[in-house]
């Protein structure tokens, strides 16, 4: 039996209610607005318009009287941070949305019924905030954590269940089976589409929503016992005042998570951990007098580190005006994201390994020695000192960090080409941080 509590939805026209026009307009400007790539049909979102006036009345009609089919969606894999990779499946534009129109009816009609501790996908709720509530814990004593690690879980959420939660609120049978249809809706790869029998694709709209509705059942359970926790989609933190208890709460969540949700938890990933070895969100934590303090996880360093690489490969042909660009915009998503930590230190660090490279790439740029000595000369460099580096026979590392390069390519440089660096930025963007309470 579902946890979910709240009034059953008794509407006999809901279906009609999704399809209405104005809500169908919202859903067409959130799509829209969204771009990204075309499904397995070609269609792009700056058609979808033109489609809409010649085909929407007999779609909207196909849809209501049962006829209509989603189409497969398109299989994209990605690079994951922590290695392997991450499937998604691209919706075609009028899957999209037809599945944003029933994603945003739908989502208020949850949203009070969703727990605290929940974040992800949910209005006026983001990522800080889970961190922030998961620091309030620590230091109130509740540090040992149990971080679990829900096994591909977008790939196994089961149909049946998922269904069955569903129509504890939704009385529309009509709405419930068009829902099942996208889910069983077929992951066309190579030309061939193969049928689904779990799971829902990363990347639709609907997928955030579905998530929080299998997922509560968790929250509920945790909520029942009266365990403090935090969840963002399926990365779930539970804080504890002990060891024993912490092994003990890890034992038997798994078993509910895996008997009575069909799930699967990734036991070598899961773990009871210190807030110091804990990751969550990309952040992790450090005792301080004042007590425990947000730091940036060392996956996340990693993974920045790795970012900065692949924009600063002097095997790349990249005008450095395109290079500082791209920087920028890596820079800045970072920071804001990372902001609510204490990282100064690493931004630093950053800086310094970033503008290593960028004095590589200039320096191979510059391929000759009369090449290097005349760019070095513009920079206002003696004749005869400028020849004497362009001569030079170290690596290309050395060079980079020599005094004379140092001093040159240093930071007001990069700063007059436009990269003002992630130091910087970080320093601007804690001093102007806006209050998220």
């Amino acid at each position: 039996m579902s946890t979910m509590p709240g009034k059953e939805f008794f509407f006999s026209i809901m279906l009609e209610e999704i399809l209405d026009i104005r809500n169908v307009q919202r859903a067409f400007k959130q799509v829209t607005a969204n771009k990204g790539a075309g499904g397995i049909d070609g269609i792009l979102t700056d058609e979808l318009r033109d489609y809409l006036n010649a085909n929407w009345q007999r779609l909207r009609a196909n849809i209501l009287k049962g006829n209509f089919r989603p189409s497969a969606v398109r299989k994209v894999e990605i690079p994951k941070s922590t290695g392997g990779k991450r499937m998604l499946g691209i919706p075609t534009v009028i899957d999209r949305l037809i599945q944003q129109s029933i994603s945003q009816w739908l989502s208020p009609k949850y949203e009070g019924d969703f727990s605290s501790g929940s974040y992800g996908f949910r209005p006026k709720r983001n990522a800080h905030q889970a961190v922030l509530k998961a620091q309030e814990y620590l230091n109130t004593g509740y540090t040992w954590i149990v971080e679990l690690d829900l096994e591909r879980f977008f790939d196994r959420v089961n149909h049946d269940k998922l269904m069955h939660l569903l129509s504890v609120k939704i009385k529309d049978k009509r709405t419930l089976k068009l829902i099942r249809f996208y889910l069983s809706a077929g992951i066309m790869e190579n030309g061939l589409a193969s049928p689904r029998r779990e799971g829902m694709p990363q990347g639709s709209p609907l997928s955030p929503l579905l998530s929080n509705i299998i997922l509560h059942e968790l929250d509920a359970k945790l909520e029942e016992r009266g365990h403090l926790f935090v969840r963002y989609a399926d990365d779930c933190s539970i804080y504890l005042r002990s060891k024993k208890s912490a092994h003990r709460v890890m034992a038997s969540i798994s078993v509910y998570l895996e008997d009575c949700l069909k799930l699967k938890v990734n036991r070598e990933k899961s773990k009871v951990s210190r807030p110091s070895q804990s990751s969550l969100l990309g952040f992790s934590f450090y005792g301080s007098k004042q007590g425990w303090k947000m730091r940036i996880a060392s996956k996340a360093l990693s993974a920045i580190k790795e970012k900065i690489k692949v924009q600063t490969k002097g095997s790349q042909p990249v005008p450095l005006y395109q290079r500082i660009l791209k920087l920028k915009e890596i820079i800045h998503g970072w920071v804001n994201y990372f902001s609510i930590a204490e990282a100064k230190s690493h931004m630093l660090k950053l800086d310094e390994m970033m503008r290593t490279r960028l004095r590589i790439v200039l320096w191979k740029q510059w391929k000759s020695i009369t090449g290097r000595a005349r760019n070095l000369m513009k920079m206002g460099m003696v004749k005869s000192r400028a020849y004497q580096l362009a001569n030079t026979r170290k690596g290309y590392c050395r060079t980079a960090n020599s005094p004379t390069l140092l001093t040159t390519l240093d930071k007001k440089f990069f700063i007059g080409l436009g990269l003002d660096g992630f130091a910087n930025y970080y320093y601007w963007k804690t001093t102007h941080q806006t209050k998220l309470f």
